[in-house]
Parts: C-alpha cells; structure tokens; sequence
C-alpha cells in the first residue's frame, strides 16, 4: 500500500507539484522562541508565570544596564554571582527532574539515592569531609528526591523545586553580597563558605542535569573526585591531592571555576547576543530570512532540504544550540522534506546537519565562540573573520552533497509560484540586513563584543520603532497605473521581469551608494555634533538609514500599485495614525515611569553603591514592567514583525530563557576547568598527546579529534569547547610552536589550534553513537537515530575534512593573507569542498565507482591544500573527470530515446 510521501513523491514525477504549500505557511510564521525547549514546564499557573516573567526580565535589565554603553560590568564575583542566582533559580522553576519512566531507571534512581544516603555519614566518620560538608549535601539530596517522589505543590510547582530555586538564589546572591571579604580571603578555608559552596556546587550539578542532560554533570563529578583521589591514581594522572574542603572552596568562590572566564564571558557578551537575538525575532529577520531561504533555495533540485538548509543555518546561529534548533525547525523542515519525496533518515539527517553547522556561522556563531575570546586573548572580529571560509566551506560541501543525492533521487525543486520573490523581499524588507552588517562594522571599527551587539540591539529597535513611525507618510504616497515605467518597475520588484543580471548590479550599486552617503553623514556628524562618540554616531547613521531604504521600499510597492505583505505599514493614514500612536504611547509612559522610578530610588538610598542599585534597580524595573504590560496588553500591533512595549518585554523574556541551559552549562564547564588547572591536569594530558602522536601534528590532530569527538557525548558545545581547549588544544600549540621554532604561539596558530577542537566539539552533536541533533531529528522523523547520525556525517563531510586543512594551511582562516590570496584560498577551497562532496554521493550525472570516488577526493583535498601546483593539480583533475561523467551520462541520455524507438 503506498505511503502518502510516496504519493506525492509521485505527484512530482508526474510534473505535478508536491503538497508543501501549508508547511512553507507554517515555516513563515515559525518562530524559534514559539518552541518550548525539550523538557521544560510548559504549563504555569498565573502566580508562577508572573514570577518567572518577573526574574527572567530582571535578569535581562541587570545585564543591559551592566553593559559597555549603559555602563561598566560589575567586578567578576558580582556580575556572575547575580547572572548564575537568577539563572538557577529559573532553572528549578522550568525545568522539573527528569522522569523516571522505565523500570531500570528507577531502580538505578533509588540504588543510587540509598548509596548517597549511606556514603556521606562514611565520609563524615572517615575524616574525609567535616559535618558542615556532608549535612548540607545531605539536604540537598533530600530536596532533590523529593521533587520528584513528594506529592507536595504549590500551585502546581513541586515544593522541592520552590526549595531549591530559594536555595539557588541565596547561594548566588551570598557570593554578590560578600564578594570584597571573599575576594580578600581567597583560598582561606572557612566553614560557613564551605558549607554554602557545597550547596552551590551540588545545585549547579543538578540545575545542569535538569537543563542538559547527564553528560555534563558524570564529567564534572568525575572531575571532583578526580582533584580528591588523585595521589591514588597511577602514572601521569597522579598529583598530591586536595582536600574536601579546599576543592569546595577552589571550585565555587574563586574566579578560575564557577565563577570563572565561561560565567563571565556568559554575563557580559552571551547574553547581550541573546537579546540581540531575540529582537531580530521580533523585528521580522527570522521570517525575512525564511522568505528569503525559500525564494533562493526552493525552487531548486532538492529545493525543500537545501530551504531547510539556509534556515536552519541561520538559526543554529543565533540559538547556539544544535538540539534545540533542529527540534525547533525540524518540526517544519522535516515533514516539508518528507513530502517531498526524501526518506525518514536523510530527512532528519539534513536539519540536524545543517543546525549543527549554525554554529560555525559568523556573525553571532554559538556561545563558545565568546569564550574562545578570552581564553586566547583573539578579539571576536579577528574569530569571525577566521570563521568566515570554513563555514562557507561547511556549507558548500553541505549543499553539493544534497544536490546530487537530490539528483539520484530524482527530488525536484518547489514550484517558483508558491515560493517568495527575492527581489520583492530585498527591495521591501532587506533593510533587515541592517543590524547583521552593523555587527561586522562596529566589530571591525574596534569596538567590544558587547559594545557591538548593544549598538546592533539599538539598530534593530530604533529602525523598526522609527519605521511605524513613518507608516502615515508612506500612505500618503500616490498610487499610479501599471503602465510603462511602472509596469516595468512592477514586474522587475515582484520577480517577474527578465533582468536578474540587470536588478543584481542595481542592488549592487545601491549599497554602494549608501556606503558612501553613510560616510559622509558620519563626517557630518563628527564636524557638527563633536560631543557624539563613535558607537553613537554609527548608530545614528545605521537607523537613518534603514530607515530610508524601509520606508523608499514600502513607499515604491505603493506608488507601482502594489499592497505591502506587511498589514502594520499597509492601509489608510487614519489607521496608520492610529498604529503609531498605539505602538508610542506605551513606550512613552514606560519611559515616564522608568525616570520617575530611578529618581525615587536615588533619592531613597543615595547610598546604596552601584551595585546593589542595578540589582534592585532592575528587580524595580521588572516590577514595573507587569502593570504597565497588563494595561497595554491589547495594543499590539497585528504585525508580529513590528516592536510594541510588550513584544519587547518578551523578547527579552525570551532570550532569559534561550540563555538558562548556557548558563549551567558555563558554570559546570567552569567547575570542570577549575580543577584541571587546580591539578596541572591540562599540561599533563597535552604532553601525553604529544607523546602518543611521537611529535607529528598529523597524529596529535587524529588523537584531538578523538578526544572531542568523545567529550562531546552529551556534552553542550560550551562545555566541551571549554575542556578541550584546556586539554586538547595546547597539545596542538605545542606542536605547531615546536614546528615554526617559536616561544610563544601566534595569533594564527591560536586561531588554528582552537578553531580545530571548537570544530569538533559541534561535530560531535552528529557523529554516532551519541548523536543528540540526530536523536532530536529522529523523534521528529520517525527514523533509526544512528542512521540518521550516519547521514548526517556524511552530509557535513566537509565539517571533518576542513579543520585539518585549516590547521595545515592557516590561509583559509585568512591568516597572513593579500585579498588576492584570500580569495583565491576560499575559492580554491570552496572548489575542493565541492569536489570532496561529489565523491561522497559518487553520482555525477551518473554513478562513479569507487575508485572515481577515490580520485575526486584526493583531487578535493589538493584544492583544499591551498597552494599553486596542488590547486592546479587538483582542478585539472576534477575537471577531467566530472566532464567525463557530464559528456558519458548525456551520451547515455541520448542513445535511450533512440534504443526505445527502435
């Protein structure tokens, strides 16, 4: 009996179109922060809904007035203090212990309670640890247990959880309180401090198994006990030992774990990207660039999966989480791709992959690409510039892959019809670009991480708030009958006209010209308004004009009688009026409400030190936030692409939200990191890498690789990119220095040695047996996981191949390069990548052998082998080849119409 993929699959043989018009609607209205993440609590009662509505957004207002253009971060104890209390205390709320549904789990859950209920008396009677210890650990195990097994709730929340989100809170909020006496103390053991540490610890061992699973949390208790039982253990392993209460100590109260380099590049950069994030969400980027992806993509060979491509890319980005984004996206790219004819695993195999490779993707990348910021001491503009050529290489390799396994399957595009014209969207929406460009120009006129996303918050904000503002004057504009030059510019904005060459250059030049105007009114700026700093000025200029290019591309789809898509600029002056007024009058009052709350409280407590006043400033300014909310609920405006006072309050809910998994995970990955620089385990494991590849750096990467690829089992890319970088990378270092005869490494081999286990550490999320975005995807397919884990490796082949070219040829991380050079290196890379992806389907036009196969790889990586004579070498080959294939496959083409005949 034939499956509905299969008839639809026939549908398209038959030159009929396949049935994915109602999931390219869905995809269009898809929004990541619509996707609860896998095993939250979705379902609050109004109390706890207020209250996580409340700390979620005081969290995001501590972090934007602790910013660089509000105002400085706060010392490394208090701003990550306040970000891991709030942040935990979320957690408990959100996320319940995980359910226990097969019977070996919950036996393994009370052999494990009845051995942590007998272990720590022994510890206790055995001297190992002190009462202060054990008796606090003893209650969080009891509080734990009983979330799970105590029928007791308030208001449907488990009472356990309300404990330990009160217990989360205090534990962070002790540390920003007593930071100075602590900082002052150092190591210096204290019983109090230890007994509150061992709480701390403990929870943040459970936020994290609530939040991410158990991988994370084994690694960091091995790595506890590990700092205790050291002098026990053999070999290189083998170190002096430390005891309970100096590990606890070392662990949560100084800034080399917890509270350490991931927490705090967490609290100060992550976070401001989170937000960043979120308002393009709710600036309409998300679904431009799916309007976008389809229009470019769809229409294409296997049309359906490179969409799911694009998209998914671009929200791996954002979201930093592979396994969140392909459930997120997944939900709408997978079943498109189902009835497009592609089978369960390869379904899922292509969103996995592709969100997988999200982020490796400049601008945003994923979280561990900030981190990376301050473990190397590269500023985040030279990262994503060295980014920039592998990632095209990922994808690249990615689509050629699909392109000829869409080719063998015989999977055609969608019909252009049903699909977004590109040029109507870059002409009326591309000033969404805007905020993304801003990223890269602000990083590149040497502003901070942080610096730039705050700039590029305010771009994204004060375009779309100045555009609605605009709405009433774009409906004065005349319209005019589709005759002669308006017809012509009809059919050339709505994608029908003939030009694409023509339109190309035009768009071309446009941004030409407003780089120069954007030059001139900065000169302008700094001659007239000289008391404007830098950051100001660009963020002027940037609104100014995407303001214009919004409001010109509006105002040209009226004149050429034309309606625009977007309800909230569309429609008479009289309404338009109305929608200003509405989306300006909640922001004004807020605005009041804020200034008259920020006098009181100075006036109230002058001196209360800046500190304490942006804590409770931002717990007041959350405060306020729910009546004023409540009283403008309804004034929304039927555009969910245009900003009103709630939907930014929400967006910045949300990214609190995206951001609580990153925050365990960078304070497990602290606590991890803390105790192999407590023990000297990081330089024993490098030299043993060393040792083990006889000096070679072929062998070190194969072993670097290894180890990543298995740190990465379950652990989230932070965390794994976290350790490897203190235990795989300086092993590489090592190499590459001894290699080049040098001291102190380069910024390029830092950039080499890094990028490498970075790679590998987001590879990992595909690569069998562990696979979690393959297992993501799966659940939504409906096929076998490691399949689907096998596919997706072999889709991101590139993914594998292009970290060891990097590493051998610094030029495709653009490392000491002319632009000619560049280009040559990503062109000749991107050619390899190409050509290594041909050799993996081994269908050209027809199927190539194995020992053609061979040959197009060996001709892939010379291309990838930056250099003259093996780019020639590699070309020369490839080109021979796939025209062979091309000419025999056509010649085979033509004898079947003549052998039917006859």
């Amino acid at each position: 009996m034939a499956t509905e993929s299969d008839r639809e699959r026939r549908r398209g043989e038959a030159g009929e179109p396949p049935l994915v018009e109602e999931d390219i609607e869905r995809l269009e209205e898809h929004s990541v922060s619509d996707t609860p993440r896998p095993g939250s609590r979705t379902e609050l009662r109004w109390f706890w809904k207020w209250a996580v509505f409340v700390a979620a957004l005081t969290l995001a207002v501590f972090h934007i007035y602790t910013s660089p253009v509000v105002a400085a971060s706060l010392p490394m104890h208090q701003q990550g203090a306040f970000h891991l209390a709030l942040g935990m205390c979320l957690v408990f709320l959100l996320f319940p212990a995980k359910p226990r549904t097969k019977p070996w789990q919950r036996w393994v859950g009370i052999g494990l309670t009845a051995l942590g209920v007998a272990a720590l008396p022994y510890l206790a009677l055995a001297g190992i640890a002190e009462w202060y210890v054990v008796l606090p650990a003893f209650g969080v195990l009891l509080l734990v247990q009983a979330s799970r097994y105590l029928p007791l709730t308030v208001l449907g929340v488990p009472a356990a959880d309300i404990g330990l989100s009160a217990l989360a809170l205090f534990c962070g909020l002790y540390v920003f309180v007593n930071y100075e006496e602590i900082v002052r103390a150092g190591v210096r053991l204290d019983d109090t401090r230890v007994a509150i540490g061992t709480v701390g610890i403990l929870l943040v061992l459970v936020a994290a198994h609530r939040a991410l699973g158990s991988a994370l949390v084994i690694l960091a208790s091995l790595m506890l006990l590990y700092a205790y039982y050291g002098p026990a253990l053999p070999g290189f392993l083998q170190h002096s030992g430390y005891s309970v209460d100096r590990i606890v100590t070392n662990s949560y109260f100084t800034t080399e774990a917890v509270f350490g380099i991931p927490i705090w590049v967490s609290a100060t950069v992550i976070f401001l990207f989170l937000v960043f994030a979120a308002m393009l969400r709710r600036t309409g980027m998300e679904r431009f660039f799916t309007d976008l992806a389809l229009g470019s993509t769809g229409w294409a060979t296997g049309g359906t999966a490179k969409v799911g491509v694009v998209t998914s890319a671009f929200s791996g980005t954002i979201t930093g989480s592979s396994v969140a984004n392909t459930v997120s996206n997944g939900a709408f790219t997978i079943p498109m791709m189902r009835k497009s004819g592609y089978r369960r695993e390869y379904a899922g195999a292509v969103e996995a992959a592709s969100s997988t490779g999200g982020q490796i993707a400049p601008p945003i990348m994923g979280a561990a690409a900030f981190i990376m910021v301050e473990i190397t001491g590269v500023p985040y503009f030279e990262i994503i510039i060295a980014a920039i050529v592998p990632a095209i290489l990922f994808f690249v390799g990615q689509f050629v892959v699909i392109h000829f396994d869409s080719k063998r399957f015989g999977i055609t595009g969608i019909p252009k019809r049903i699909l977004p014209g590109v040029r109507a969207l870059m002409a009326t929406r591309g000033y969404l670009f805007v905020p993304i460009v801003a990223i890269f120009v602000l990083l590149s006129m040497g502003f901070s991480a942080g610096f730039a996303a705050m700039g590029a918050i305010g771009i994204a904000v004060g375009i779309n708030v100045v555009v609605q503002l605009l709405a009433p004057a774009v409906a004065l504009v005349p319209r005019v009958r589709r005759c002669g030059p308006a017809r012509r510019g009809a059919a050339w904005i709505t994608g029908n006209g003939w030009g694409r060459l023509v339109g190309a250059v035009l768009i071309l030049g446009a941004i030409g010209v407003l780089a120069v105007v954007a030059r001139l009114m900065d000169d302008l700026l700094a001659i007239h308004a000289p008391d404007l700093s830098l950051l100001a000025r660009a963020v002027l200029v940037s609104v100014v004009l995407g303001t214009v290019v919004a409001v010109l591309g509006q105002s040209a789809l009226r004149l050429l009688g034309k309606d625009s898509e977007d309800p909230a600029v569309s429609g008479s002056v009289k309404a338009n009026l109305g929608r200003a007024g509405r989306m300006i009058v909640p922001f004004l009052v807020a605005f009041l409400a804020l200034r008259l709350f920020t006098e009181a409280l100075a006036w109230l407590a002058p001196d209360l030190g800046r500190a304490f006043t942006i804590a409770l400033g931002s717990a007041g300014i959350a405060l306020l936030a729910v009546p004023v909310t409540v009283l403008f609920g309804r004034w929304r405006s039927e555009s969910d692409d245009k900003l009103s006072l709630n939907t930014l309050v929400e967006g910045l809910v949300d990214a609190t939200r995206i951001a609580l998994p990153i925050i365990v995970a960078c304070a497990a990955a602290g606590m991890i990191a803390g105790v192999i620089t407590l023990t000297g385990l990081g330089h024993e494991l490098a030299a043993g890498l060393v040792s083990l590849g006889q000096g070679y750096l072929l062998p070190v990467m194969l072993l670097s690789m290894l180890a990543c690829l298995i740190l990465g089992i379950g652990l989230p890319t932070t965390a794994n990119y976290v350790v490897t970088a203190t235990l795989a990378a300086p092993a590489l270092l090592l190499i590459l220095q001894t290699e080049q005869g040098v001291e102190a490494p380069t910024v390029a081999m830092l950039l080499m040695a890094h990028m490498f286990v970075y790679y590998f550490g987001v590879m990992a999320d595909i690569t069998p047996p562990v696979c979690l975005a393959a297992y993501a995807a799966s659940g939504i397919s409906g096929g076998d996981p490691i399949r689907t884990g096998a596919h997706a490796v072999r889709i991101a082949v590139s993914g594998f191949v292009v970290p060891f070219m990097f590493v051998l040829n610094p030029e495709l991380l653009l490392q000491g390069v002319t632009w000619a050079s560049g280009t040559l290196a990503a062109a000749s890379g991107a050619a390899g990548a190409s050509v290594i992806g041909m050799a993996v389907v081994g269908y050209i036009g027809r199927r190539a052998n194995w020992a053609e196969r061979a040959i197009l790889a060996v001709a892939g990586v010379l291309l990838l082998q930056y250099g003259w004579l093996t780019d020639a070498t590699g070309l020369a080959v490839a080109v021979v080849l796939i025209g062979w294939h091309y000419v025999a496959a056509r010649r085979a083409a033509q004898r079947l119409p003549s052998s039917a005949s006859a």
